[in-house]
Order: structure tokens, then C-alpha cells, then sequence
């Protein structure tokens, strides 16, 4: 409500308001880029606390944001009531308020282009936000998808490798195997070749022994000629007496 002591008392007054107005908006805008800026920073905690950041930083830009809105709204209502009151000074008095209103003008100018800037930022990182949240959920949800998936390959390549080594050791114990039976092969060849030599010797000795069992009777029949010649001899000499 514009006051009642004459229009440069009420300029005095509407301006007082522009100023502290302006204050205020200098101060959030510092405060809302500040959040714009901390948004923007790498997160490297884990993923709930991360979330949790997320949400406090909405809340709080999206509270800023509002308070901006309503000051920006009060100051562009305050410069018109700045206007109105030009109106009313006289041309001398008029013309050089106007300047000022000028500067303030230009001045809510800036800072509704700032506002603009800083919440086009914060909403081009929230894009991006959701875009990375986004992103990192469906390669959770790939990963988990490719573990369900990996589950049974792991537990076939588990079977196949359990069957490999059963399967070598099996065939250890053949290759085992096979090297007695080669060493017993071996063994029962050198007997064989063994016996072969001495059943190839048999008939020699055979002959052997057939001579001298004929020498023997040969002997024996020699010794009792000889045995029988020396009786007789004794006999005849025994009668001659």
C-alpha cells in the first residue's frame, strides 16, 4: 500500500522495498546457484546414499526456486508501483526517478535472467541424473539377468569339468594298467624265449643220455665178461690142484 506523506515520501518508501527486495534475491539467487553447483558434483558414496543426496537436493532447489519466484513477483510489482508513483513527482523530479526505476528495472532484469540460467542447470542435471540413474539400473538389471543366465552354464561347465576329471583319471589308471600288463608281457616273452631255448636243448640231452645208458650196458656186459673169464680161470686153477 503506497503511503499517504506525498509522492517522493512514497517514492522513499516503495524504493526502501525495491532494495531489500533486492537483497533478498541476491541472497538466494548466491544460495541457489550454490545448490545448482553442489548437484552437479561427482557422487561416489553408495547408491541409497546417494538417492537420499538426490532428494535433499531437489527439496532444497525446488524450495529456493519457489522463493525466488515470489520475490522476483513481489520487486516486479514493487517497480510498478515505482512507476505509478513517478507519475505523480513533478517533470524535473519525475524525469530523474525515472532513471533509477530504470536501473532497477534492469537489475530485476538480470536477476530473473540469472534465475533462468541457474534453473535451466539444475533441470539439464536432473536430465542427466535421471538419465545416469536410468542407465545404471538397466545394467544392474542386465547383470542380474546375466547372472540368472550364467547359473546354469556355471553349474553345466562344473559337471563337464567334474567329468573331465574323472575321465583323466580313468584314463591314468588304464595308462597304469596298460604299463603292467606291458612290463608282464615283456616278463612272460623272456620266459618263453627262455623255455624255447631249453626245449630246443631237450633233444641233445636226450641223446646224451641214451649214449650213456648204452656205454653203461656196454660196460656191464665187458666187466661181466671179464668177471666170468677170471671164474673160470679160478676154477681151473683150483682143479689143477
Amino acid at each position: 500500500m503506497l503511503a499517504a506523506s506525498g509522492p517522493l515520501q512514497q517514492w522513499e518508501d516503495i524504493r526502501k522495498r525495491a532494495r531489500r527486495l533486492e537483497a533478498d534475491i541476491d541472497g538466494k539467487l548466491v544460495a541457489y546457484n550454490r545448490a545448482s553447483v553442489s548437484q552437479g558434483e561427482p557422487k561416489v558414496a553408495k547408491a541409497s546414499d546417494i538417492e537420499s543426496a538426490e532428494q535433499t537436493g531437489d527439496a532444497l532447489t525446488s524450495s529456493l526456486a519457489s522463493e525466488l519466484e515470489n520475490l522476483l513477483i513481489q520487486l516486479s510489482e514493487t517497480h510498478q508501483d515505482m512507476g505509478r508513483c513517478v507519475k505523480d513527482l513533478g517533470a524535473g523530479e519525475g524525469a530523474r526517478q525515472s532513471h533509477v526505476l530504470q536501473r532497477h528495472r534492469e537489475l530485476l532484469h538480470e536477476y530473473e535472467k540469472e534465475f533462468r540460467k541457474i534453473k535451466s542447470n539444475i533441470k539439464e542435471q536432473k536430465e542427466r541424473d535421471d538419465l545416469l540413474h536410468s542407465v545404471r539400473q538397466d545394467i544392474g538389471e542386465y547383470k542380474s539377468a546375466a547372472s540368472a543366465r550364467a547359473d546354469p552354464l556355471l553349474r553345466e561347465r562344473g559337471a563337464a569339468q567334474n567329468s573331465i576329471k574323472a575321465a583323466d583319471s580313468v584314463l591314468a589308471n588304464a595308462q597304469t594298467t596298460f604299463e603292467a600288463l606291458r612290463g608282464q608281457r615283456n616278463l612272460y616273452s623272456n620266459i618263453g624265449s627262455k623255455i624255447s631255448a631249453f626245449a630246443a636243448r631237450i633233444p641233445s640231452i636226450d641223446s646224451l643220455v641214451g649214449r650213456i645208458q648204452r656205454r653203461k650196458k656196454f660196460e656191464s656186459i665187458v666187466l661181466a665178461i671179464v668177471v666170468s673169464a677170471c671164474a673160470i680161470c679160478l676154477l681151473y686153477f683150483s682143479i689143477l690142484r
